[in-house]
C-alpha cells in the first residue's frame, strides 16, 4: 500500500492542473519545479573515503554502511575481480606499473559498478588513486548522473601511523605511507571539484564517525 507522502506530488499537481487549464505558463512552470524535484531525488551520493594505513578506516567504512546503506567498492575488491586484467600479471617483467594505480581498474570498477544497487549511494576505498582513474570517473559521475564526491580524509600523522604498527616491517610502512600522501595529493590537484572534509583520525571510534557523519549529513542535504 502506497502512503500519502509519495501520492501527494500527482495528487497536488493533478488539482493544480484542473484549476488553471488557461494558464500554459504556470502549467509549464509547475511541471520544471516537479521535475527538478524528481532530478534531486534520483541523484545519487558518492563518498570517497581517505586514510593512511592504521587510521581506522575500514571501521569508519563500515559505519557508514550500516548507518547509510551506501554501496561500497574497494579497490582491493577491483584487484580480486580480475588479477588478469592487470598489467603486471599480464607481463610479471614490468615492474614499472602498481597494481593500486593500473589504468585497468578503470574498466574493473566500470563493471563492478554495473553489478552494484548504488541507489542509495556509493562509498569508494582506494580509487580513484590517479590522474587516468579521474579522468575516467568524472566522465562516470556525468553519464551515470552521481553527485560531485565528498572526500573524508581521516587525519592522523606518520608519527601515530608509525606508532601503531609497530612491529610491522618498516619499509613497507614507510611505503604505504607514501603511497597514501601521494594519492591525497592528487585528489586536490585533479578533483578540484570534489569537496573535502577532513576528520580528526586521533581520536576515539565513535568520536571520529560523528564528525563523519555531520560531513554527511550536511553533503547529502546539498542539491
Amino acid at each position: 500500500m502506497r502512503s500519502g507522502s509519495h501520492l501527494l506530488p500527482n495528487v497536488v499537481s493533478r488539482r493544480l492542473l484542473s484549476h488553471w487549464p488557461a494558464r500554459p505558463s504556470l502549467v509549464l512552470l509547475l511541471g520544471c519545479v516537479l521535475l527538478a524535484s524528481a532530478q534531486a531525488q534520483s541523484v545519487k551520493p558518492v563518498l570517497i573515503l581517505l586514510g593512511p594505513p592504521a587510521s581506522g578506516k575500514s571501521t569508519q567504512a563500515a559505519l557508514i554502511q550500516k548507518q547509510y546503506g551506501f554501496a561500497m567498492i574497494t579497490r582491493e575488491q577491483l584487484m580480486k575481480d580480475d588479477p588478469s586484467a592487470l598489467a603486471r600479471q599480464k607481463q610479471p617483467a614490468i615492474r614499472g606499473v602498481e597494481p593500486r594505480v593500473d589504468p585497468a581498474l578503470n574498466t574493473l570498477f566500470m563493471k563492478r559498478l554495473e553489478q552494484t544497487d548504488i541507489s542509495k549511494g556509493l562509498l569508494l576505498d582506494g580509487y580513484p588513486a590517479t590522474k587516468d582513474h579521474s579522468d575516467f570517473f568524472v566522465k562516470v559521475i556525468q553519464e551515470k548522473g552521481l553527485k560531485i564526491p565528498l572526500v573524508l580524509r581521516l587525519e592522523v600523522p606518520d608519527d601515530v601511523v608509525r606508532k601503531r604498527l609497530k612491529g610491522q616491517k618498516t619499509d613497507q610502512i614507510e611505503q604505504d605511507l607514501k603511497d597514501y600522501h601521494r594519492e591525497t595529493d592528487f585528489l586536490s590537484s585533479y578533483f578540484p571539484k570534489a569537496e573535502i572534509v577532513k576528520i580528526d583520525g586521533t581520536q576515539k571510534e565513535q568520536a571520529v564517525f560523528a564528525e563523519i557523519r555531520k560531513a554527511i549529513d550536511e553533503y547529502l542535504k546539498k542539491p
